[in-house]
């Protein structure tokens, strides 16, 4: 499909498939539009292979409009990590929109760890998420946000941010996030969240998701861990500080991918 010469690097698509060939996890179809880039598939660590989402501009400007979508095929397992956090740019109070489609099959694996999107001042963004797990398949996944370029004094000072994260899990409608920020609503919300700057959002879905969520809540006791099913588990992190928040990310994650080894 070809795509105007106005449009490149501020509508882009990106499409990946994971297949196991082999015994090998392998990326059996991708395309990708600026500002998306394909990097290649790292198995270092087999069986899960390993992939770097990166993109090739600054950030999402007023008028982007992105679109991701990954499928993990059965018996397929994928760690898919961001080379940065996602930064939202003004641009003439125009919106910024970024729309993820997310499929893993019945016997297959993803671990989706995301950067934080940071909104700059006066940007505007909209954001839809839908992931959807199989009867048999695993995710862990962690998505998060900043309030603004806390290091030059620009907390809360974004014109909009929304977002919308789904889960369906097993042919069940399991989870729902969705916020509405806006600048000239914010001191009547609760969600000002006091002096945090931070929130981070987990979501554990597969077998021992009770032990999981016990020993989560162990090791993080400031944490909301809730299991919202036997096989889902969603974590909530709100932090003053980036050491604090990028430390609960961190811990989420490990644990997430071998929760039997691990060690603080």
């Amino acid at each position: 499909m070809r795509v105007p010469l106005a449009d490149v690097g501020r509508r882009g698509r990106m499409e990946l498939t994971f297949v196991l060939e082999n015994g090998r996890t392998v990326l059996r179809d991708s395309y990708c539009e600026v500002p998306f880039k394909v990097t290649r598939v790292l198995s270092s660590r087999p069986p899960v292979a390993q992939m770097i989402l990166m993109q090739c501009t600054a950030g999402l400007f007023g008028g982007d409009e992105v679109e991701c979508s990954i499928r993990v095929e059965r018996g397929a397992q994928v760690r898919i990590t961001q080379q940065s956090a996602t930064k939202i740019h003004p641009s003439r109070d125009r919106l910024a929109v970024q729309s993820n489609q997310i499929w893993v099959g019945s016997g297959a694996e993803l671990q989706l760890f995301l950067e934080p999107v940071i909104p700059f001042t006066d940007s505007r963004f909209w954001q839809r998420t839908r992931l959807d797990v199989e009867q048999g398949g695993k995710l862990h996944f962690w998505e998060g946000f900043m309030t603004g370029r806390v290091g030059h004094g620009e907390s809360w000072r974004f014109q909009e941010f929304s977002s919308e994260t789904q889960l369906h899990s097993g042919g069940r409608f399991t989870y729902l996030d969705r916020f509405d920020l806006r600048l000239d609503s914010l001191q009547r919300s609760v969600w000002a969240m006091g002096n945090s700057h931070y929130v981070g959002t987990g979501l554990y879905v597969g077998e021992g998701a009770g032990d999981f969520a016990l020993m989560l809540h162990q090791i993080l006791p400031e944490a909301g861990v809730d299991c919202l099913a036997d096989d889902v588990v969603a974590v909530r992190v709100v932090a003053d500080a980036g050491p604090d928040f990028h430390r609960s990310r961190e811990i989420f994650c490990r644990l997430a991918e071998a929760p039997r080894f691990f060690s603080l």
